[in-house]
């Protein structure tokens, strides 16, 4: 029994280990490892484990010492890297929103922020556990070509921290448009988010696969046009809208503040892995750009221009947070949160940009993860420090 426990824990250590490293451009594992990574911690554990038990006792078990220190060895690079992508966030913020931001956030909204940006109990999900909102589901609010889109709100319940109405955030799935739906993923942090004082509107819109761009762009702004028109109904402030959006939906946000107009102003923008330049030569019908702009860019580069942020960065725009992962191999840095923040450091718009060495595309979907908490101590920073602040 010792034999068979002590090389399945440092087996199970080490293939952890190595699908942490491992880059997968297939994106066939994609999954799985954003699960390893965000919760490498298990798999430190299980190898620390597997060596111990192979030294105690005789005789010893030489497969358990070595995948098991192998593994630990391995699985132990996100924390080894935390400590420095804690400093950089830390260093983004000041930077961003200034280096006095944070004693500037109300001592009674602070009080509802994470008190820290890692603790054991949040690891295991308490903060998530303990987020508690009113749901109201499946309300309409459009109907484009007779096509009901559908969006679900979070209200608080606890009382507003300041007057008597709430800051909103509009939260905008991904899915590369083309599939997904409001809920998926992150239905705790959006309790959790109503659970700090904002009330969350999570909706749909339409795909790609009926609807070419600007569809989607002309969904998000009735959104926001919906949330203002029933801003009394849900005690929202109506001159206090947040936007939040990952992957494509993180896209669509930044869109949305940069195309917007005086009935679609939004106050904040926090975008997830997004991409945000969309002009790619040779792109075939394989590709989510090609099929939601509905052809190539050689073909149609005023559309693909119309529809990448990049070229809408400007002056002015509302506080925008980015936020991306440096093992994205679906949205890579390089060709877009790095041209991205290059070109706004050149503007007045405020942005924070944070970027997490271990994860990959989607990896706050393991909401009590360790990236996922790191990010979200800062996130509720930032929109504290929008909204609450003078």
């Amino acid at each position: 029994m010792r034999r068979f426990v002590t090389t399945t824990f440092g087996l199970f250590s080490a293939v952890a280990g190595i699908l942490l490293i491992r880059k997968d451009e297939s994106e066939s594992l994609r999954p799985v490892q954003i699960v390893v990574n965000e919760l490498s911690w298990v798999a430190v554990v299980a190898g620390v484990l597997a060596v111990v038990w192979s030294l105690l006792g005789k005789p010893r078990l030489w497969v358990g010492l070595l995948t098991g220190a192998v593994g630990a060895t391995l699985a132990a690079r996100p924390f080894l890297e935390y400590q420095g992508t804690l400093e950089d966030a830390a260093s983004a913020m000041k930077v961003g929103l200034g280096r006095d931001y944070e004693v500037r956030i109300p001592a009674d909204v602070q009080n509802r922020l994470l008190p820290a940006p890692l603790t054991l109990p949040n690891m295991l999900g308490k903060h998530l556990r303990d987020s508690r909102a009113r749901l109201w589901r499946d309300l309409t609010y459009a109907q484009p070509q007779g096509i009901p889109l559908k969006l679900d709100v979070y209200e608080p319940m606890t009382k507003p921290v300041r007057g008597d109405s709430f800051p909103a955030i509009i939260v905008i799935h991904g899915g590369g448009w083309q599939n997904g739906d409001k809920q998926e993923y992150f239905e705790t942090n959006n309790r959790y988010l109503a659970n700090l004082g904002f009330v969350v509107f999570d909706i749909q819109y339409r795909l790609s696969t009926s609807t070419k761009w600007p569809a989607q762009l002309e969904d998000t702004q009735a959104a926001i046009q919906w949330v203002r028109d029933c801003a009394s109904e849900y005690h929202v402030n109506p001159k206090q809208i947040a936007l939040l959006g990952r992957s494509a939906g993180g896209h669509m946000a930044l869109m949305a503040a940069m195309k917007a107009d005086a009935a679609t102003q939004v106050q904040a923008v926090i975008a997830f892995y997004s991409p945000l330049d969309m002009k790619f030569p040779n792109l075939t019908s394989a590709s989510s750009i090609y099929n939601l702009i509905g052809g190539r860019f050689e073909d149609m580069p005023e559309a693909y221009i119309d529809a990448t942020p990049l070229d809408g960065v400007r002056d002015d725009l509302p506080p925008l947070l980015i936020i991306d992962a440096k093992m994205d191999t679906i949205v890579p840095n390089r060709y877009h949160a790095d041209k991205f923040g290059k070109r706004l450091a050149a503007t007045n718009t405020p942005y924070v940009q944070i970027r997490v060495p271990w994860a990959r595309h989607g990896f706050d979907a393991v909401t009590f993860g360790l990236g996922a908490q790191l990010v979200q101590y800062h996130m509720d920073r930032f929109l504290a420090y929008t909204f609450f602040t003078e």
